[in-house]
Order: C-alpha cells, then structure tokens, then sequence
C-alpha cells in the first residue's frame, strides 16, 4: 500500500514537473518569438530607412544625373557616363517598304524579328519574332561559339519564312543588329565592343567590331544578309516610339539591365568633331547604369552584391534599378533575417544561400499577391526556396523587403528621367508647352505593375502640376527589335546612297527655289565650272522659276537680275570654296563661323548677300524686314545668342518665303519648327524655343554684327550648306 502510495506520489511530481517544464518552454518560445519579431521589424525599418529616396533626395540624384550628362559629351572619359555617339542623326519617318529583319541580343534571351513595312499608310503590315534562350556557357566562352549560335538561330528563322516574304533575286536582306551592351560605334554599321554587362564575360571580344563578328558567322552560315544598321536596345526603342509618336524626345529600357537614349542638339556636343547632321540632331546612348552618385541610397546588401558581380564598382545604378538584380538583393535581405531573426525556423533554407536563385519575376509575382492568405507567396518561397511552412506574418514581411527594393528602384528611375529633362531644358514651368514623350520598354515596367505605376507618379510629383501633364511616359510593346527593323529600312539605303559622293548644289525638287545636295557625276561626265546653270533642252515644267530667273538676268543686266542669276546656277559646296580659297581664309576676306547652328527649313543650302540686323529677344524689326521683298537676299539677326525665347516663327518664314528671302541665320532661338521646316528657305538657328518675343521694336539695322565668332557687315555675301556657313567680303565666282 505504501509502495503504490510512493508510486503514485512520484508520478505525480513527475507530472507536476513536465508540466512546468512544459510552460517554462512555452513561454521561453513565446519570448524567443517576441524577441525574433522585435528583430525582424528592427531589420525591416532599418531596411526602409535605408532605401527611403524622398523628393529632395530624388532631386539631387537628378541633378547629379544632368551634370553626369554634361561632363560626357564634353570629352571622352569626362563622366561615368559614356554618353556614346550612335550615328543615328535622323530617326524613321514612316515612308519606309519593304522587309526588313532584325536582332535583338542584349541578355540572357535574344530575338530574331521579320518585319514587313508598307510606308505611312500601312505602316507595319506584319511581324514575326522567335525568342531563343542563350546556354549560359555561351556568355563566357567564345565570342566565335556566341556569334554562331546566333546566325544559326537566324539562318533557321530565315529558311522558316513563306511566300509572302518573297525578296526578289539578287536583293540581300538587311539586318538591324540591337546589340544591348557598351559599344563605341564608327559608324552607323559598325562598332567595337567596350565591355559586357549583365553576367556577360568574353574578354577576347572587347576593342573588337560586333558587326564584323556578327557579319562573318552569317556568312558562314551560307546567310546572304548585311548587317546595315548598329543599334543597342535602347535607341531601337526611340526610333520605335518616334515612329508612333513624333512627339517622342527619348527612350528607356527597364528589363534585365537599363539603359537611356535620347535625341540632343548636335552642336551641345563639344566631343563631336564631325560634320554637323542635315537633321542637327544626334541620338546619345547614355549608357546610365554606369551612373555613379553620392547620392544614391546603398545599403549594405548592395555593396556586397556589387563587390561580388563580375563587374565591381560597375553598373552601380543598373544594380539598383534593373530586373537582374532587385531579386537578388531582396534574396540577400531574406538571408540576413534569417540567420538574424529565424523568419524561416531555426535552421537556414539551403537554397535561400544561393546566389540569384531569386529573380525579379518571382519578386513581383510575390509583391502582387493579393490574396487574403498571401498564398501566391507561400508557393513562390516553397518552389524557389523550398521553404515549406510559412506564417502569414513571414509572408508579409516578404512583400515589405519587395516593396521596400521596388520602391526605391521606381523612384530613382524617375529621377533619371528627370535628369534627361532636365538636360533638355524642358523641365522650367512654361505654360501650354509641347508634349515630351519618353518611350519605355523592357520586362520590369511592362510587367511589374507596382514599379511602372511607382515611377510615373514619382516622375509627376518631381515635375510638377504644371508640367506633368505634358510630359507622357508610353509603353512601346516589343520595341527593340522594331527598332532596328525600321534604322535598317531608313539606313541601310542611306549608306549605300552616301558611298564614294560628292556634292554640289542643285536645284530641289521641292521646289526650284531649293537647293540640296547631290552626288557630281563620273569625273569624265563632269561639267565645266561656271557661273552658268547646265543647259536643260526640254525643262522641266515643275521648275518654271528656275528658267524665269536665268533667261530673266540675261535679257537684264543689273545687279538684282545677276544675283539671281547667280542663286540658281550655283554650284560651290562650301568645303571646296574653302580649299580653293587659301588666300582670302588667310587675308579674312573669307570667314566660316563657328558650328552653333541647327539646320531648319526645306532649303539646306542657300547663299545671298546680307542684310544684317541686331535685336534681342524682340521680332518687330525681323517682321518688317520679311514683309519686304528679298531678291534673293540673306538676313543675318544678331539675338544676342538668347536661349529664353524664339525671335522668329512660323507666320514670318512663311512671308519670307513668299517674298523671295534666299535665307534666314538667327543667332537665336526660333519657334514653330515643323511649320518653318514645311517653307522653301533656308533658315540657321541655334536652337527651338516655345515663348514668344517682346513686341518692342528696339533694334539696329544694316549694322556689323559678331555672330559665331565672325565679324558680318552689311552688303556682304553668305554662303551655306549642310558643312557649315561661310560669309565672303565680295561675291564669289567660280
């Protein structure tokens, strides 16, 4: 009895012990619990305190961006940037036919395209893509195994095609090359490579041409296609969004890596030494995930992933921005709260420990889960990570880390655009202004809704309530490839036309009055130089002004009839009157002014004497000038070199043409482009504006002048073509 007694008192205490011991441990794993989720939230605010980019912030880094801008097209290794000169002067107008192809390479995937054109009605009437993963082997082995991987992809597509991409005999398909990496181009179709990006590493195929790479495995393949046209992603992508809306000014891309491009003023170009473009335009590959800033808001996780790339201390903004690695950086936060607050159990999930087994497309996926139970996320982290069990709590905090990574990617997006603006001029607070669209593509904004949305109303509350509305961000679907389809219809032939020229003036066939550049013949067919205009059996019945003029000055020997005489038989270019010119270059009789001007207007080459006029920021005395009759004269306005309003618009170009002004050369800012661009004349500018002048009618007329460091009087002659403008004390003859 006693021993049952004993026995019975003994379980008890043991009982009585085990269910101590049982809370003891309960309320120690409560503690632990509170104590990992003090943890985790510490971690977590620490994390949004570092990523936080609020707008002063955003200004800075734009700033910084401009001024990145600047210093890049100053002079070659000025900045971070590279801001690369593409050689694209002019983008497409929407005449181009034909087919056309295109490849896209520029990451982990690249696309081969066929694209049919039928001109501004039709525009693009069919296309057809293939996508094709790169082994990724092939990023780091040859670029010999690379490049004919790529043409056997292309020569597959090409042997595909049906009937109705019928090319007649003897034609060779041209191929617009997007090439998404760091090139220093030599021309439109040719270009070394500067480096790789985005977990490409073929040393040996840096400092060579990627189009002779390229070009020599086609031909391998047995491939009768060229390669007429060197693009990257990202100026595929403008002249794509310019080709559905001319409105567009740049382009970025948002995918696995970013990148800009945008259209500037030649002359803003100081490490540009060729001739300036007919358009005066040049497309700048920015090349800004290169951009480096204090600014930028790096955490910890950022500097270790940058110092463990292939490319540290590269790419800087890229790695903050770009569908490679946002995913990557939110694996690195995860692994810290792991190991710091258990948010996944006691033991590390062993996949959570490897390197971008995490990518963006998952990340998003995760951000947009809005179901009740956060059950999309529950999945991702069970199938990426093999995580199994999860709480609704770690599933939220997951969504944070992604937010908290999306956000500041989004904003400091928008700031980059910002900067461009910026750049451009076009973020003061001008009412009524012109819409700027920048067209955006790549698989970050296309399909992470919450980084698109992010980035556009930061974008609008940098601006502004005035300005935001003038400012579009489109989305232009499948860009890249277009793109370089439609740079190899409107350049492949352009540089078959250009080979082996020289030019002349000769009449337009817009218009006789006109003047463009033209090829000489055959040095045995050439003509003798004279003053005197070919002789034309049967003219033309388009050109009556042209014979009207010359037979005119013959049957009336005045000065005003030999002027115009002259204007219509012309045929000096300005870099040979230059060379054929030494002694009056050297005496002065003979200037060239400086390369500052934009070329306007349907008349790209003109010459007259000049009427000279000084104002400043005021149009009266230009109106009353070009309400007069011009007889074939130049007007030269001194506007002081004014970059805060047009001085001369459409109205006036209109009465000038009219009037038969020869030319127009302001030394200021114009307005109405697109207008003056529509008159037969000649018009130099330095630059658009969209405010008017004042109405006061202060000015000099018939005074000296100093314009682009040349001194122009009076009564002297101007002669000007797409090389430059030349001002000669005496008329010149030949």
């Amino acid at each position: 009895m006693r021993k049952a007694a004993a026995l019975a008192s003994a379980a008890m205490a043991a009982a009585a012990v085990a269910v101590v011991s049982t809370v003891l441990y309960q309320r120690q794993r409560r503690a632990a619990k509170r104590s990992e989720r003090a943890v985790e939230a510490v971690l977590l605010r620490d994390l949004q305190e570092r990523c936080a980019v609020p707008v002063e912030l955003l200004r800075q880094v734009a700033d910084a961006m401009a001024a990145e801008m600047r210093a890049g097209l100053a002079a070659e290794g000025g900045s971070d940037l590279q801001m690369l000169v593409t050689y694209v002067d002019s983008l497409p107008s929407g005449d181009e036919k034909g087919v056309f192809y295109a490849l896209d390479l520029g990451g982990t995937n690249f696309r081969v395209l066929r694209v049919q054109l039928g001109g501004k009605e039709r525009r693009v009437i069919k296309q057809d893509s293939k996508g094709i993963s790169i082994p990724r082997h092939l990023m780091s082995s040859s670029s010999h195994e690379l490049f004919d991987f790529v043409a056997t992809a292309l020569a597959k597509f090409v042997a595909s095609e049906g009937e109705d991409c019928y090319l007649p005999e003897g034609t060779q398909r041209e191929l617009g090359f997007t090439f998404s990496f760091p090139v220093k181009q030599t021309s439109i179709a040719s270009g070394t490579l500067i480096k790789w990006t985005k977990s490409f590493a073929i040393d040996e195929m840096v400092g060579k041409d990627v189009v002779d790479e390229l070009n020599m495995a086609i031909r391998r393949q047995g491939l009768d296609m060229k390669v007429t046209a060197l693009v990257n992603d990202t100026v595929g992508t403008l002249a794509a969004g310019r080709y559905v809306d001319h409105d567009t000014i740049a382009a970025v891309i948002l995918g696995t890596g970013s990148n800009a491009a945008y259209i500037d003023h030649a002359h803003a170009i100081p490490k540009w030494h060729g001739s300036l473009p007919k358009s005066g335009d040049m497309v700048i590959n920015m090349e800004w995930g290169d951009f480096k800033s204090s600014h930028l808001p790096l955490t910890e996780f950022d500097q270790e992933l940058d110092a463990e790339s292939l490319n540290p201390g590269e790419q800087i903004y890229e790695k903050l921005i770009s569908g490679m690695y946002m995913g990557e950086l939110v694996r690195r936060i995860l692994l810290k709260m792991a190991r710091e607050a258990a948010i996944f159990g006691d033991n590390i999930p062993p996949k959570l420990e490897r390197p971008y087994i995490l990518r963006t497309f998952d990340m998003l996926m995760m951000h947009h889960d809005t179901s009740s139970d956060l059950r999309t996320v529950a999945n991702k982290l069970k199938e990426v990570l093999g995580i199994e069990h999860t709480s609704f709590t770690t599933r939220k905090l997951v969504v944070d880390v992604c937010e908290a990574i999306a956000t500041r990617g989004a904003r400091l997006a928008a700031a980059g655009i910002y900067g461009i603006i910026q750049k451009l001029g076009q973020h003061s607070d001008i009412p009524n202004r012109r819409r700027s669209v920048i067209a955006v593509d790549g698989g970050v904004y296309k399909y992470y809704t919450f980084f698109s949305q992010c980035m556009e109303s930061t974008l609008s509350d940098m601006l502004g309530q005035e300005l935001a509305p003038s400012v579009v961000i489109k989305h232009v679907n499948d860009s890249s490839g277009v793109g370089a389809a439609l740079l190899a219809a409107s350049c492949g032939s352009r540089e078959i036309l250009v080979k082996g020229r020289r030019r002349r003036w000769v009449p337009s066939a817009a218009g006789c009055g006109g003047y463009l550049l033209s090829s000489f013949p055959p040095p045995s067919h050439r003509r003798n130089r004279s003053n005197q205009p070919p002789h034309k059996s049967n003219p033309s019945p388009d050109c009556p002004d042209h014979i009207t003029a010359v037979t005119a000055a013959a049957a009336d020997p005045t000065p005003r009839a030999r002027t115009e005489a002259n204007m219509a038989a012309l045929p000096l270019a300005t870099a040979e009157v230059c060379d054929a010119n030494a002694v009056l270059i050297m005496n002065g009789e003979l200037r060239a002014l400086q390369p500052v001007f934009q070329i306007y207007g349907r008349r790209q080459v003109f010459a007259g004497p000049i009427v000279t006029l000084k104002v400043y920021e005021d149009n009266v005395l230009i109106r009353e000038f070009l309400e007069e009759k011009g007889h074939g004269r130049v007007l030269v306005v001194d506007g002081g070199g004014s970059l805060r309003c047009a001085i001369l618009g459409g109205n006036p170009v209109q009465q000038a043409q009219n009037n038969g002004w020869a030319g127009i050369v302001i030394n200021g800012c114009i307005r109405d482009v697109d207008e003056i661009n529509g008159c037969d004349i000649g018009v130099r500018a330095l630059n658009s504006h969209p405010m008017k002048a004042n109405k006061k009618g202060i000015g000099e007329k018939h005074v000296p002048v100093t314009i682009a460091g040349t001194r122009i009087c009076n009564g002297e002659w101007l002669y000007a073509d797409t090389d430059g403008i030349l001002i000669s004390s005496t008329e010149l003859t030949v």
